[in-house]
This record gives structure tokens, sequence and C-alpha cells, in this order.
């Protein structure tokens, strides 16, 4: 009896181990979401980042990871809130590829694995 509760320990402390590694990697590997405007639930926001897919557009990723408010213009869809976050009337959500500011809209912009696309909270200038 002793081997067999022995044994049962060592199953139950690998179990634990790996539930543990498994938390730790995914707290680590999450795209952090950071600060100063608050939403309705008191988040705080100022920039949304992902990884960009093959042949998927930027708007259509956006949405798969997260809530997104659209307006629709003569130019396309205009993005008035993420996550519950709607910019005052000086700011609006720049769209950015690899650090440079997209030159077309997120829904005309087809990603490529690899890149790194990031919205951030812009003052209208």
């Amino acid at each position: 009896m002793s081997n067999f509760l022995r044994a049962k320990r060592v199953e139950i402390f690998i179990i634990v181990a790996i539930v543990a590694a498994i938390g730790v990697v995914y707290a680590f590997t999450r795209k952090p979401v950071t600060a100063p405007t608050t939403t309705e639930n008191n988040q705080q926001i100022s920039s949304v980042t992902y990884d960009g897919q093959d042949g998927r557009n930027a708007l259509d990723l956006l949405k798969v990871f997260h809530q997104v408010d659209t307006k629709d213009t003569s130019y396309g869809p205009m993005i008035i809130g993420i996550d519950g976050v709607k910019p005052d009337s000086s700011h609006y959500w720049g769209f950015y590829v690899d650090g440079k500011l997209a030159d077309r809209g997120a829904d005309q912009y087809i990603t490529k694995n690899g890149e790194h696309i990031e919205w951030k909270l812009d003052k209208i200038e």
C-alpha cells in the first residue's frame, strides 16, 4: 500500500507541475494591453497588438481578438472603439504595421505572418 500511495503522490505532483507550467507559458505569451484610457469596466488601455496572419485583413483579425465598434464611412469602416474604449474628440485609433502608420484602411490591408499589428490612441493634429 505504501508504494501505491507514493506512486499516486508522484502522479499528482506531475499533473500539478504540468498545469503550473501551462499557466506560466500562457501568462508570458499573452499580448499585453496597457494604459491610460479607461473602459466601461475600468480596464485601462491605449494600445492593442497582435500578429498578422497570411491572407487575413487587419480588421478581421482585430475582431477575432477584441470587441470592435466601427462606423461606415465613404473610405470604409472607421474604428470608433476597441474593447469599449472610444477615443475623445482629440484622438483616434491609429493603425500601425511593424511600427509604421498604415497606408490604407484595416479592411484593405492583407496581413502576412510575422507582421506586428498595433492599434494606438493617437492625437489628432
